[in-house]
């Protein structure tokens, strides 16, 4: 099951669910009885639900704190005769019920009698998607990924906002990205609750704000107004709100005090990561008079009483104030501290270390390190949210949130990041359990995809990006190489011949698992395969051009014969990609993605 239950014991004996029966509940656990009900119609039977008698009922629904201490706890008696499900909370039997559904998916109907005992390890089991590198999810999208995210016990949900919210003075901003409407937010807020999930608000609030910055509306308000240079040397527009300037508090709390009656949440995320332009521009002296962790911490207490006066607890990134020790020790002690790396040794355990010595709440954020791949890097995943798990669980985190991003357009489409999604479930409500690679595939295959193998296929695309001696943090060679191909073509050298081999193997491999995987193409899978195939295309495409610059070193070199074929099926892949995109995700940020995309494809 996933997660994997902390306790069962078996009883001897079968339980064969009838074809009609009765569910017994108190009043105050009825909005459970139902969905129990309704899950046992989808599978053709018939139940009625009973307050007045628990005699002859099959099922039963009993909330009684004195029996379980945890509050998301529960426990289930299968009997031959009857179900009991028992939870100090509704949320403790709504869990219940996921797990037994699960049980009639693996048994089907005829489940052997066991005592089950469970609860989680985190409190708080928490999923970011990014909705702000052009890919917003359609309603319906969203809240298939609410149903996925409640089986597998998660409790909170956070949606990555920049410039995706449809803020009624800021139509510029938003206009061409097809935001997240107010009453969108109140109707997922409401559909999240139903399922014991806290949709948390996240609106960053310091940096990663460029799509409204390079308006002239904004800009002064930016650090760096003219832009700036990255660390890694490429060249961006206003990035930052600078503190600086007094107007840029103001102007957060602003869309603060707008986005926030939307969530019915306690937490709001205000981002603040990844601040590299700060001290370069408007706030250089103030930075060299009182230091940059300084200048940042003081910002940050800003957006902090902000927070404050709307009644709720702040979390932030620790990306930046994690490099000011002494700077941690004067956070407020009612902030979350959400403490990220994606990298499978990230030095976790220093991190949480130190914010735990200077009592500081935190999350361990892993992610799902499917973006900037087309495939995903999945074993880098899998240590990643193990590492980041573990330790959180060592240093008495308050929770975990899994990230999945969607840097340089969102290429990569859901599928890529369900089986560190899976795993982290598990490990997150469970992190003493022995979930090897293959009882993961095996699980996932049974619960999410509902057919058997994909999940092998989508492991081992996964895992590509490992067959090149070259290896990039954050990254794969392969997806590197085709969307920023002028960087690849000055940087050929570093692959060598063994690399060239390594790269037709693996193209081939990538051939023959795209005809294995349409061979699994059914009416119930078809999404998942089509996404799947659709990506897997894109990493192909990958190789040949890699193939193709590693021979003829420089793009006019090429026969026109032999680029007019590639382009012709790249833009074949491209086609395929808009109308996958535009079945589960809203039209805005479309054409920006596909233009990142194309890049490769204008240089000739």
């Amino acid at each position: 099951m996933i997660p994997v239950v902390k306790k069962l014991t078996r009883l001897g004996g079968i339980f064969k669910l009838p074809e009609s029966g009765k569910i017994f509940t108190g009043t105050e656990s009825f909005g459970i009885a139902k969905i129990l009900k309704q899950e046992l119609s989808k599978r053709g039977k018939d139940f009625s639900i009973v307050a007045h008698s628990r005699h002859g009922s099959t099922f039963e629904l009993l909330l009684d704190g004195n029996l379980i201490n945890h509050p998301q706890g529960y426990r289930i008696i299968l009997q031959p005769s009857k179900v009991s499900f028992v939870a100090a909370t509704n949320q403790g039997l709504f869990y219940a019920l996921q797990t037994f559904k699960q049980l009639l998916r693996e048994q089907n109907d005829a489940l052997e009698s066991a005592a089950i005992e469970d609860e989680p390890d985190f409190e708080n089991r928490a999923f970011m998607l990014d909705i702000s590198r052009n890919r917003v999810p359609k309603m319906e999208t969203l809240k298939k990924l609410v149903e996925l995210l409640s089986e597998l016990k998660y409790n909170q949900l956070q949606l990555y906002m920049e410039h995706t919210f449809a803020y009624e003075k800021h139509e510029k901003v938003w206009r061409d990205y097809s935001p997240l409407t107010h009453e969108e937010i109140l109707e997922l807020d409401e559909y999240c609750r139903e399922r014991f999930i806290e949709l948390v608000p996240n609106q960053n609030c310091f940096g990663h704000l460029e799509k409204w910055l390079i308006h002239d509306e904004y800009r002064h308000l930016a650090e760096c107004p003219d832009g700036f240079v990255f660390p890694w040397g490429v060249p961006s527009g206003p990035f930052s709100l600078s503190p600086a300037v007094e107007e840029s508090l103001k102007f957060v709390e602003s869309l603060l005090e707008e986005l926030l009656p939307h969530f019915s949440s306690s937490k709001v995320n205000v981002g603040a990561d990844e601040t590299f332009d700060l001290g370069l521009g408007r706030s250089k002296e103030l930075c060299e008079k009182f230091g940059k962790g300084r200048v940042y911490l003081n910002f940050l207490l800003g957006l902090y009483r902000i927070v404050k006066r709307h009644g709720r607890t702040m979390m932030f990134w620790g990306d930046i104030i994690k490099n000011y020790p002494k700077l941690v020790g004067e956070l407020p002690n009612d902030v979350i501290a959400l403490l990220w790396g994606y990298e499978e040794d990230h030095p976790y355990e220093t991190e949480c270390e130190l914010f735990a010595s200077k009592g500081i709440s935190f999350y361990v954020c892993p992610g799902t390190s499917s973006w900037n791949s087309f495939v995903g890097r999945l074993d880098n995943a899998l240590g990643n949210v193990r590492n980041a798990i573990r330790n959180g669980k060592k240093f008495n985190a308050l929770g975990f949130l899994l990230t999945d991003w969607g840097d340089n357009g969102h290429t990569q489409h859901f599928p890529v990041s369900i089986l560190p999604i899976v795993y982290a479930a598990t490990l997150g409500w469970n992190v003493s359990v022995d979930f090897s690679t293959e009882e993961l595939l095996k699980q996932t295959d049974v619960h999410v995809f509902g057919i058997g193998s994909l999940s092998e296929k989508l492991h081992t695309l996964g895992n590509m990006y490992k067959n090149l001696s070259v290896q990039l943090p954050n990254a794969s060679v392969y997806f590197t190489a085709l969307m920023f191909p002028e960087r690849f073509l000055e940087n050929l050298d570093a692959l060598d011949e063994n690399d060239v081999e390594a790269i037709k193997e693996a193209l081939q491999q990538v051939e023959d698992l795209i005809r294995e995987l349409l061979e699994l193409r059914n009416e119930s899978s078809r999404i998942f395969v089509d996404q799947i195939v659709n990506n897997a295309r894109m990493l192909g495409l990958a190789m040949e051009w890699m193939l193709l610059a590693k021979e003829y070193e420089r793009i006019d070199r090429i026969g026109e014969s032999i680029w007019k074929d590639f382009a012709t099926r790249f833009a074949q892949v491209v086609e395929e990609y808009k109308k996958l995109w535009l079945e589960s995700n809203r039209l805005g940020g479309l054409n920006q993605s596909v233009e990142k995309l194309t890049r490769l494809l204008k240089l000739k």
